[in-house]
């Protein structure tokens, strides 16, 4: 998983992740902190060249797709995952839509648990509560 999210991570398009937020923003600034740099620099070659961009209006930024995503979050073909499902993250009540001091402990003890190699760290979607 690490070297996977780390590949992902150098690609151009890749400080998209950033300005996502929530979840995304934290694991792509943990596994990926040089895009912040990145990020300021605005859209990727990729969104230029290759018209790979999410348009909001006039404005177009790089385009991440669900199978990006789904590699950032560890998301096995039987829907196991590493960290939780977007959906499933978004209705957490002590999310409140900024990252805090909660959720920067659970984030890390994520860590430790993935970084150990722990069995228990891939959890079924209905055990993301």
């Amino acid at each position: 998983y690490n070297a996977r999210v780390r590949d992902l991570l150098l690609l151009p398009y890749a400080r998209r992740f950033l300005t996502m937020g929530g979840l995304i923003w934290r694991i792509a600034l943990y596994y990926g902190p040089h895009l912040f740099t990145n990020a300021l620099l605005g859209p990727s070659s990729d969104a230029y060249i290759h018209n790979a961009t999410d348009r909001m209006g006039l404005d177009m930024d790089d385009m991440v797709t669900e199978d990006d995503i789904a590699l950032l979050l560890g998301t096995t073909t039987d829907k196991h995952s590493l960290w939780p499902p977007l959906d499933v993250w978004g209705r957490y009540q002590q999310w409140t839509g900024e990252w805090s001091e909660y959720w920067e402990t659970w984030f890390q003890k994520r860590v430790s648990a993935i970084e150990r190699e722990r069995s228990d760290a891939f959890l079924p979607r209905k055990d993301w509560k």
